[in-house]
Protein backbone atom coordinates (compact mmCIF):
# COMPACT_ATOMS: atom_id res chain seq x y z
CA UNK A 1 0.00 0.00 0.00
CA UNK A 2 1.47 3.66 -0.42
CA UNK A 3 1.44 6.38 1.47
CA UNK A 4 -0.96 8.03 -0.61
CA UNK A 5 -3.45 5.17 0.33
CA UNK A 6 -2.57 5.00 3.94
CA UNK A 7 -2.73 8.72 4.31
CA UNK A 8 -6.64 8.08 2.50
CA UNK A 9 -7.42 5.79 4.87
CA UNK A 10 -6.12 7.60 7.96
CA UNK A 11 -8.31 10.75 6.83
CA UNK A 12 -11.60 8.08 6.30
CA UNK A 13 -11.20 6.97 9.42
CA UNK A 14 -10.63 10.48 11.11
CA UNK A 15 -13.59 11.67 9.94
CA UNK A 16 -16.01 8.86 10.68
CA UNK A 17 -14.18 8.94 14.56
CA UNK A 18 -15.55 12.38 14.88
CA UNK A 19 -18.89 11.63 13.20
CA UNK A 20 -19.10 8.79 16.32
CA UNK A 21 -18.37 11.41 18.31
CA UNK A 22 -20.35 13.74 17.53
CA UNK A 23 -23.22 11.14 17.72
CA UNK A 24 -22.48 9.84 21.29
CA UNK A 25 -21.92 13.59 22.69
CA UNK A 26 -24.96 14.15 21.02
CA UNK A 27 -27.02 11.72 23.40
CA UNK A 28 -25.13 12.22 26.43
CA UNK A 29 -28.33 13.90 28.42
CA UNK A 30 -29.88 10.34 27.98
CA UNK A 31 -27.36 9.23 30.71
CA UNK A 32 -27.12 5.79 28.82
CA UNK A 33 -23.29 5.65 27.45
CA UNK A 34 -20.98 4.57 31.07
CA UNK A 35 -17.70 4.51 28.01
CA UNK A 36 -15.50 7.58 27.47
CA UNK A 37 -17.11 8.49 23.74
CA UNK A 38 -14.18 9.95 22.16
CA UNK A 39 -11.91 6.28 23.18
CA UNK A 40 -14.81 4.23 22.09
CA UNK A 41 -15.32 6.09 18.65
CA UNK A 42 -11.28 5.33 18.02
CA UNK A 43 -12.08 2.01 19.06
CA UNK A 44 -15.37 1.69 17.29
CA UNK A 45 -13.32 2.88 13.76
CA UNK A 46 -10.41 0.51 13.94
CA UNK A 47 -11.88 -3.06 15.24
CA UNK A 48 -14.17 -2.87 12.09
CA UNK A 49 -11.21 -1.72 9.96
CA UNK A 50 -9.54 -4.37 11.22
CA UNK A 51 -11.83 -6.90 11.00
CA UNK A 52 -13.01 -5.71 7.66
CA UNK A 53 -10.81 -3.50 5.75
CA UNK A 54 -11.31 -4.98 2.27
CA UNK A 55 -14.82 -2.91 2.14
CA UNK A 56 -13.57 0.19 3.44
CA UNK A 57 -10.09 1.22 1.97
CA UNK A 58 -11.75 0.97 -2.07
CA UNK A 59 -8.81 -1.87 -2.61
CA UNK A 60 -12.47 -4.45 -3.74
CA UNK A 61 -14.93 -1.69 -3.64
CA UNK A 62 -15.32 2.24 -3.51
CA UNK A 63 -15.08 3.24 -0.67
CA UNK A 64 -18.69 3.18 1.37
CA UNK A 65 -20.29 6.58 2.27
CA UNK A 66 -19.10 7.88 5.79
CA UNK A 67 -22.93 7.61 7.52
CA UNK A 68 -22.62 3.35 6.27
CA UNK A 69 -19.59 3.21 7.45
CA UNK A 70 -20.14 4.87 10.87
CA UNK A 71 -23.35 2.05 11.18
CA UNK A 72 -21.05 -0.51 10.45
CA UNK A 73 -18.92 0.19 13.15
CA UNK A 74 -21.84 0.82 15.57
CA UNK A 75 -23.68 -2.46 15.16
CA UNK A 76 -20.09 -4.01 15.14
CA UNK A 77 -19.83 -2.67 18.30
CA UNK A 78 -23.11 -3.46 19.92
CA UNK A 79 -22.31 -6.82 19.13
CA UNK A 80 -19.53 -6.59 21.15
CA UNK A 81 -21.15 -5.40 24.36
CA UNK A 82 -21.70 -8.58 27.08
CA UNK A 83 -25.30 -9.87 27.18
CA UNK A 84 -26.05 -8.09 30.51
CA UNK A 85 -24.92 -4.11 29.07
CA UNK A 86 -28.22 -3.02 28.99
CA UNK A 87 -27.79 0.78 28.96
CA UNK A 88 -24.87 0.96 26.61
CA UNK A 89 -26.76 -1.06 24.09
CA UNK A 90 -29.64 1.24 24.17
CA UNK A 91 -27.14 4.21 23.32
CA UNK A 92 -26.44 2.44 20.30
CA UNK A 93 -29.69 1.16 19.64
CA UNK A 94 -30.56 4.82 19.58
CA UNK A 95 -27.64 6.03 17.32
CA UNK A 96 -28.05 3.31 14.74
CA UNK A 97 -31.91 4.10 14.79
CA UNK A 98 -31.27 7.66 14.21
CA UNK A 99 -28.52 7.42 11.43
CA UNK A 100 -30.48 4.38 9.68
CA UNK A 101 -33.85 6.96 9.63
CA UNK A 102 -30.83 9.77 8.06
CA UNK A 103 -29.93 7.12 5.49
CA UNK A 104 -33.73 6.26 4.60
CA UNK A 105 -34.54 10.23 4.47
CA UNK A 106 -31.58 11.64 2.34
CA UNK A 107 -30.51 7.95 0.67
CA UNK A 108 -29.96 10.20 -2.74
CA UNK A 109 -27.61 12.47 -0.90
CA UNK A 110 -25.38 9.74 0.05
CA UNK A 111 -25.02 8.10 -3.41
CA UNK A 112 -25.51 4.69 -1.91
CA UNK A 113 -23.28 1.98 -3.90
CA UNK A 114 -23.35 -1.65 -3.71
CA UNK A 115 -20.67 -1.84 -0.68
CA UNK A 116 -23.31 0.31 1.09
CA UNK A 117 -26.57 -1.74 0.95
CA UNK A 118 -24.26 -4.75 1.69
CA UNK A 119 -22.80 -3.20 4.75
CA UNK A 120 -26.48 -1.72 6.31
CA UNK A 121 -27.97 -5.33 5.30
CA UNK A 122 -25.46 -6.92 7.80
CA UNK A 123 -26.13 -3.95 10.34
CA UNK A 124 -29.72 -3.75 9.92
CA UNK A 125 -29.95 -7.89 11.07
CA UNK A 126 -27.69 -6.88 14.03
CA UNK A 127 -29.93 -3.84 14.88
CA UNK A 128 -33.47 -6.21 15.09
CA UNK A 129 -31.98 -8.62 16.70
CA UNK A 130 -30.60 -6.34 19.37
CA UNK A 131 -34.03 -4.46 20.09
CA UNK A 132 -35.64 -7.44 19.72
CA UNK A 133 -34.02 -8.76 22.52
CA UNK A 134 -34.57 -5.55 24.87
CA UNK A 135 -38.35 -5.70 23.55
CA UNK A 136 -38.20 -9.21 25.04
CA UNK A 137 -36.52 -8.05 28.43
CA UNK A 138 -39.07 -5.23 28.69
CA UNK A 139 -42.19 -7.36 28.38
CA UNK A 140 -40.93 -10.78 30.61
CA UNK A 141 -44.05 -10.20 32.45
CA UNK A 142 -46.51 -9.79 29.51
CA UNK A 143 -46.40 -12.99 27.80
CA UNK A 144 -49.30 -14.76 26.36
CA UNK A 145 -51.01 -18.02 26.10
CA UNK A 146 -49.73 -19.68 23.12
CA UNK A 147 -53.10 -21.96 22.52
CA UNK A 148 -53.72 -19.18 21.01
CA UNK A 149 -51.38 -19.45 18.09
CA UNK A 150 -51.16 -23.06 17.77
CA UNK A 151 -48.50 -23.05 15.02
CA UNK A 152 -45.94 -20.27 13.83
CA UNK A 153 -47.64 -19.55 10.58
CA UNK A 154 -50.48 -18.93 12.74
CA UNK A 155 -48.49 -16.23 14.99
CA UNK A 156 -46.34 -15.23 11.87
CA UNK A 157 -49.87 -14.51 10.16
CA UNK A 158 -50.90 -12.07 12.93
CA UNK A 159 -47.90 -10.26 13.36
CA UNK A 160 -47.85 -9.76 9.65
CA UNK A 161 -51.28 -8.36 9.48
CA UNK A 162 -50.25 -5.91 12.54
CA UNK A 163 -47.13 -5.27 10.94
CA UNK A 164 -48.28 -3.64 7.66
CA UNK A 165 -51.18 -2.08 9.62
CA UNK A 166 -48.37 0.26 11.66
CA UNK A 167 -46.12 0.79 8.37
CA UNK A 168 -49.21 1.85 6.36
CA UNK A 169 -49.53 4.20 9.47
CA UNK A 170 -46.36 5.48 9.38
CA UNK A 171 -45.99 5.73 5.75
CA UNK A 172 -43.42 3.46 5.14
CA UNK A 173 -42.72 0.70 2.81
CA UNK A 174 -43.51 -2.54 4.46
CA UNK A 175 -40.16 -4.56 4.19
CA UNK A 176 -41.04 -7.76 6.35
CA UNK A 177 -40.99 -10.09 3.61
CA UNK A 178 -36.98 -8.95 2.51
CA UNK A 179 -35.89 -9.54 6.32
CA UNK A 180 -34.55 -12.63 7.94
CA UNK A 181 -37.32 -14.51 10.04
CA UNK A 182 -35.39 -15.84 12.46
CA UNK A 183 -35.51 -13.52 14.88
CA UNK A 184 -39.31 -13.31 14.28
CA UNK A 185 -39.34 -17.40 15.02
CA UNK A 186 -37.46 -17.00 18.27
CA UNK A 187 -39.64 -14.63 19.25
CA UNK A 188 -42.87 -17.12 18.85
CA UNK A 189 -40.93 -19.80 20.58
CA UNK A 190 -40.55 -17.36 23.75
CA UNK A 191 -44.00 -16.74 23.56
CA UNK A 192 -44.14 -12.72 22.67
CA UNK A 193 -47.21 -11.49 21.53
CA UNK A 194 -46.88 -10.82 18.11
CA UNK A 195 -48.93 -7.34 17.74
CA UNK A 196 -46.78 -5.22 20.74
CA UNK A 197 -43.78 -6.51 18.70
CA UNK A 198 -44.90 -5.97 15.23
CA UNK A 199 -45.84 -2.20 16.49
CA UNK A 200 -42.10 -1.68 17.64
CA UNK A 201 -40.74 -3.35 14.26
CA UNK A 202 -42.55 -0.92 12.29
CA UNK A 203 -41.66 1.86 14.34
CA UNK A 204 -37.98 1.55 14.23
CA UNK A 205 -36.87 0.18 10.73
CA UNK A 206 -36.27 2.84 8.91
CA UNK A 207 -33.79 1.94 6.28
CA UNK A 208 -36.07 -0.12 4.37
CA UNK A 209 -35.96 1.86 0.90
CA UNK A 210 -32.31 1.66 0.96
CA UNK A 211 -32.14 -2.21 0.98
CA UNK A 212 -35.22 -2.37 -1.43
CA UNK A 213 -33.80 0.03 -4.38
CA UNK A 214 -29.97 -0.02 -4.04
CA UNK A 215 -28.38 2.89 -5.54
Amino acid sequence: MGIFSKFKNNYEKNIVIEILNKQFKRIEPLGLLTFDHKKLSVELVENLWNGSSSYLNGSIHKRPARIVFSIAALSNGLECLTKDDIQNQKAFLVLLRDLFAEVDVNRGQYSLKAVDVELLEVASKIYIGFSQNLFNEEIMGEQINLESYQTWEEWYAVFQAEAAFHFEQLGKFNCLESMDKSPLQRAYEDNVDPKPLAKVFAENTNFETVLKNPV
